[in-house]
């Protein structure tokens, strides 16, 4: 067993470090770098379900001083998002609710950067499918999840049910490969479709501790230990195989996206220890010991600071929390709040006192779950705690300032023209308010300095910075930018089916597509970096593993 046993300041030390705290933001011109962040989801009030909403939840939510969004993008068995993935297997390429062309994610992820937030891509159900019941019938369960239970990816438990009193979630198997490709291949999706700052997987990210009594778990079980299932749902060995799987696509997912996008940011948000390694087969301690992800968003969710006679409150469940992070990681840690869920609300004053244990405890910052909470319910109090107006706005601390600036805004120049002064040399999204809302009309490499772009029927035009690597417009694939492109680009102006000349990918060749070309003459087409084959997840678990014992015994 790990030893986890990690130095914690004190009581009397944490008041102290808050009373420098309160000192320094007393006499601070600027507010203290913290994550100030909440979650954005389709369930409650209508803040980006229908997109109506999305635009002025987005400017509110940076009024009250967030930093962060964590945005719903996939959920109930259906991406938020046109997946391709998603619509081999079941059909359909994203949520029922969003018809045939919305895009979510991609609609608030632009809001969230014309706001200077930090965008989230928020995969809350994880492994999970669809709420069922108590039931061993997926007859009215969505698509996905009876896709799921035809291909005998479906965790039972030991009555043959897929849910039960004590979890009544569809909960597709983590031992099973096609499963744990399933959710990489939409994660990438989604990384490659949208500029993401980053991904989170919420504490559905595991194995629920009464179920694995299906075949197909029975099979793999049998296979790599040469035991039968066990009748107790305790049985140490079968958690133990149970956690390793868990943790074993942990691993993978976090290496697969480092593999493709390095400096994408990479976040968990698990349920507090005592509920996560018993009931979901999920040791995120041992994670962030490994150093899988870059932030730990702990669901530290209590609906009072002392507690209740049913539940325990945050004063007590907080320090355990901060326990598992050596002081020196205390940087990952980002404390998971309740402000709304199920009954009510939790009170304010118990809320603030969660904010300043939270920050006096050296954590990375903090997250309100959710937007309801801090834009509906409590939005003048944490106006007053936040003081954007005195201070002004927090930076999130775990990406370098400046991060999401501000969009740089276009002029007019005639019809369908447009003038802007790009600020430096870089990526860029170019995005129109059409219709009254903004979405993204193109994008790619420009050069800093006066620029005229083509935008059709907008009312306004700016640039927001593309944290992805540009695609270059070398339509020949030579290498370079240059008049060869232009004259591929001549010839299939206007074209919908040929189209190597589709600079920004909107599937037809216009003069959108001239500009990004113009803009890129005398671009070298950067070579694909060699990269060593990484071993197999397995693989490097045992690695990472082997070497934390080794130190931890030295």
């Amino acid at each position: 067993m790990i030893n986890r046993s990690k130095i914690r300041p004190g009581w009397a030390a944490r008041v102290a470090a808050f009373s420098t705290l309160l000192l320094a933001v007393g006499l601070a011109t600027s507010a203290p770098a913290e994550v100030r962040g909440t979650w954005l989801t389709t369930t409650g009030p209508d803040h980006i379900r229908s997109g109506f909403n999305t635009a002025s939840v987005m400017s509110d939510l940076r009024d009250v001083g967030v930093n962060t969004v964590y945005i719903e993008t996939w959920k109930r068995g259906d991406t938020n998002f046109a997946s391709p993935t998603m619509d081999a297997l079941i059909g359909r390429d994203r949520a029922p609710f969003l018809g045939t062309s919305r895009d979510l994610v991609a609609e608030t992820v632009v809001e969230a950067h014309r706001n200077e937030m930090i965008a989230i891509g928020w995969f809350e159900y994880g492994f999970m499918t669809d709420f069922i019941g108590t039931t061993s019938s997926v007859q009215f369960a969505s698509q996905l999840t009876r896709v799921a239970e035809q291909n005998g990816w479906l965790l039972q438990d030991q009555q043959g049910r897929y849910g039960n009193p004590s979890n009544g979630f569809a909960w597709m198997n983590p031992a099973v490969p096609e499963v744990r490709q399933l959710l990489i291949d939409i994660t990438l999706e989604a990384i490659d479709a949208h500029d993401l700052d980053g991904i989170q997987f919420d504490d559905r990210l595991a194995w629920p501790r009464e179920f694995g009594w299906d075949t197909t778990t029975a099979t793999l079980y049998a296979s790599e230990t040469q035991n039968q299932l066990p009748t107790d749902v305790n049985d140490p060995e079968f958690r133990a195989w149970r956690q390793l799987k868990v943790t074993q696509f942990a691993l993978e997912l976090a290496a697969t996206i480092r593999a493709t996008r390095p400096d994408l940011h990479i976040s968990v948000s698990p349920s507090i220890t005592a509920f996560s390694e018993t009931n979901f087969n999920a040791d995120w301690p041992l994670w962030q010991d490994l150093g899988f992800f870059d932030e730990y968003a702990v669901q530290v969710y209590r609906s009072s600071y002392l507690g209740t006679t049913t539940q325990s409150g945050f004063a007590s469940t907080f320090p355990v929390q901060e326990a598992q992070f050596a002081p020196g990681a205390l940087d990952e840690f980002v404390v998971g709040l309740r402000g709304n869920g199920t009954g009510a609300n939790t009170p304010w004053p118990d809320l603030e006192l969660m904010l300043d244990d939270a920050r006096a405890s050296g954590a990375a910052g903090h997250s309100i779950f959710y937007s309801k909470a801090v834009r509906d319910d409590y939005d003048a109090e944490l106006t007053a705690y936040y003081d954007v107006a005195t201070l002004g706005h927090a930076e999130n601390p775990l990406f370098p300032t400046g991060h999401r600036p501000a969009p740089t805004v276009a002029t007019p120049a005639g019809a369908d023209t447009w003038t802007v002064d790009v600020p430096a040399d870089g990526n860029y999204r170019i995005i129109a308010q059409q219709g009254g809302d903004w979405v993204e009309v193109s994008g790619g490499w420009l050069p800093a300095g006066t620029r005229e772009l083509t935008v059709f029927a907008a009312t306004g035009v700016e640039l927001l910075v593309d944290r992805r690597e540009p695609v270059l417009p070398d339509f020949n694939d030579n290498g370079v930018v240059d008049l060869a492109d232009y004259t591929i680009w001549r010839d299939t102006l206007g074209s919908t089916t040929d189209l190597r000349a589709d600079a920004n990918g909107d599937l037809v060749v216009d003069e959108l597509d001239y500009d990004l070309w113009n803009a890129a003459v005398g671009q070298v087409v950067p070579m694909a970096s060699a990269s060593i084959p990484e071993p197999a997840a397995v693989g490097l678990l045992l690695v990472a593993l082997s070497a934390l014992a080794e130190r931890r015994t030295v």
